[in-house]
């Protein structure tokens, strides 16, 4: 109930994250269960009567002659399968006449990349196929070059006999093809001969399935090992070493991903710790909120995908992670200009700063309209010179440029209420947290840019890197999930700064800051002010303002503001630690302080903090307490 409460507060004044709702429902679509009908109405003329045609594919662990998937020749010289139900929401497929060795191919004998087809379970959906040649047919007349892969090291935790497959651009990418399982030699190595059709040649191991296949200690998909033209020539045997298997890695839950996991439930209790207490910060530590959990949301989304059953049901959940691109940069703006200058607008207001949200949000569900299938490969086999993925860098691009520019716009504001308010107030205001999240949020987006020059790089190039930029991207997320883990740090050490009001500050306009005031008035006022300072020691005060001391020396705040400037070429703050540092001294040395520490007599004269303090008696006597004082024993 609590919790209900919190987040119906959260997002009140956030309607249009019941869109965003809508697209998370869109984008969870389960698992279909799919009844689809497979009609071959073109097969090549060698083909005999008496031959049997089977499919085989994912649905069956690649079995190429499983009795439960075997077409019936039709008098008319079809061949159907009818009423096939699939559990998942596609699948691949090929067609074999019983066997590897007789598995379909091009017209020409090469390969044929395996058929792939998503599913509709809104109808009852009937394929129309074509078989263009039968691979034994070409066996006699095509005799390609070959090349010998040796396998020397196999990971330790692989299941005990295992078999280990070859897939690639030469078997049209099936992980469970008979004529490509690897032979164990006597000294513990695997080896086979791969024929090339066409360089390079890209390949990777299997033990049958996808789910078995290399992977990085993570459970990620690693990029195709290749072969160039120079390395196939050699024909020499080309070595190789497989340090996981996806199944057999860490999978979802990784040290990489508990670290996603730990940030995102920090950032949800966060919620509920800034939310729960009475404070004055109500309208900020909201926008604050919606931050938050937008962070928190998309790291869970990072870690979902992850898990590649995961993926491949749900793949448009990749997409969700991508939702912050837009929305970080406007909410974070909103809490800034809440927290420092005390703005009440509701988020409805800054609606033109989420219009690129909405238009992504937009071309992202035209864009998921796609069949599952080409959604997945568009999105692992990336390429610029692909429409759809040339499309997603431009959105990635304009992203980062958007972002940079809402960083400097915030950053300029933060800038600017410090100078003010040191115009204005005695003390440090409890923000500074706000510049450790700038600093982190800064690396953030020098570290995209660099993705982004290496994903051109690998593109424009010959040199594959795909590693590299993976590597980037997860320390980009790692590095991001930090700003939950500084709040929650900071709302640990320092809870009051959820709480109290930020003070506002108020900038002088270019008449006032013109105005002068005559040497005559200037020499009263100072006698004036430096009496209030000494006989009533205004400056113990740790919350002295400007307006508050003007209101003492009855006067206004331009006024006392340019007396202190002009008589002490100071700002506010530094002249009235001047009386508090020149105090300190004094009752440093005096015998009736002698058990109290420097930081008790700091807050004694005025100072919140011992860094204020620090700062301050450094600026006014160029060293540090204890060199201070060490000089003046030796003196």
């Amino acid at each position: 109930m609590v919790f209900t409460k919190i987040f119906g507060q959260i997002f009140s004044s956030a309607n249009y994250f019941k869109f965003f709702w809508l697209v998370l429902i869109y984008l969870n679509i389960g698992s279909l269960v799919a009844q689809t009908n497979f009609v071959i109405d073109y097969v090549p003329k060698d083909t005999k009567p008496s031959d049997i045609l089977y499919l085989t594919g994912t649905f069956n662990n690649w079995k190429p002659a499983d009795v439960n998937y075997k077409f019936t020749r039709k008098t008319d010289g079809t061949y159907e399968l009818r009423n096939k139900f699939f559990n998942g929401s596609w699948i691949s497929y090929k067609i074999t006449k019983g066997s590897w060795p007789t598995v379909e191919v091009k017209n020409d004998g090469t390969p044929l990349t395996v058929r792939k087809h998503s599913f509709n379970n809104a109808i009852e959906e009937t394929l129309i196929l074509q078989v263009a040649g039968w691979s034994d047919t070409f066996n006699e007349q095509t005799k390609p070059q070959k090349v010998a892969i040796v396998l020397t090291e196999i990971p330790r935790n692989t299941p005990p006999n295992s078999s280990i497959y070859i897939c690639g651009n030469f078997n049209g990418w099936v992980p469970g093809d008979q004529r490509y399982k690897m032979k164990q030699l006597a000294n513990g190595n695997f080896q086979i001969e791969v024929p090339v059709y066409t360089a390079p040649l890209e390949y990777k191991f299997t033990r049958g399935n996808w789910l078995t296949v290399e992977g990085n200690s993570y459970g990620r998909p690693i990029p195709n090992r290749i072969l160039g033209s120079k390395e196939i020539s050699l024909n020499q045997p080309i070595k190789n070493r497989i340090t996981y298997w996806e199944d057999q890695s860490y999978g979802i839950f990784n040290p990489y991903t508990l670290l996603l996991i730990l940030t995102a439930l920090q950032g949800f209790f966060l919620i509920f710790i800034i939310n729960s207490s009475r404070n004055n910060n109500k309208w900020a530590n909201q926008a604050l909120s919606v931050l938050i959990f937008i962070i928190s949301f998309t790291l869970i989304s990072r870690v979902v995908i992850y898990d590649r059953v995961i993926y491949t049901d749900y793949p448009r959940l990749s997409l969700l992670t991508d939702l912050v691109f837009f929305l970080y940069g406007p909410i974070f703006l909103i809490y800034i200009e809440r927290l420092l200058q005390h703005s009440k607008k509701s988020f409805q207001a800054y609606w033109p700063h989420f219009i690129p949200f909405i238009i992504q949000i937009a071309l992202y569900i035209t864009f998921s309209f796609n069949p599952t299938h080409t959604f997945i490969e568009q999105n692992l086999f990336q390429s610029l010179e692909s429409p759809p993925y040339a499309f997603y860098e431009v959105i990635v691009l304009l992203a980062l440029v958007f972002n940079i520019w809402y960083w400097f716009r915030i950053k300029g504001k933060i800038k600017m209420y410090f100078r003010n308010i040191e115009v204005n107030y005695s003390t440090d205001q409890n923000i500074k947290y706000l510049n450790v999240i700038m600093m982190v949020l800064g690396v953030c987006l020098v570290l995209w840019t660099v993705i982004v020059l290496v994903d051109i790089y690998s593109t424009y190039s010959n040199y594959p890197i795909n590693y590299t930029a993976n590597l980037l991207i997860d320390t980009l997320w790692a590095v991001f999930s930090v700003v939950v883990y500084l709040l929650g740090y900071f709302a640990i050490k320092q809870p009051e700064i959820f709480r109290m009001a930020v003070v506002e500050v108020e900038e002088s306009t270019p008449e006032e800051n013109r105005s002068q005031i005559n040497t005559g008035e200037l020499k009263e006022l100072k006698q004036a002010l430096h009496l209030k300072m000494i006989q009533e020691q205004v400056y113990l005060n740790p919350e002295l303002s400007l307006p508050e001391l003007a209101e003492k020396m009855d006067t206004n705040v331009h006024t006392l503001s340019k007396t202190i400037n002009a008589g002490y070429s100071k700002n506010f703050r530094d002249f009235v630690n001047y009386y508090r540092i020149q105090d300190f001294i004094e009752r440093a040395q005096d015998q009736k302080y002698k058990n109290q520490t420097y930081l008790a007599i700091a807050l004694a004269v005025g100072f919140n903090s011992k860094s204020s303090f620090n700062r301050s008696f450094k600026k006014v006597t160029d060293k540090s307490p204890r060199e201070y004082f060490n000089n003046l024993k030796t003196d």
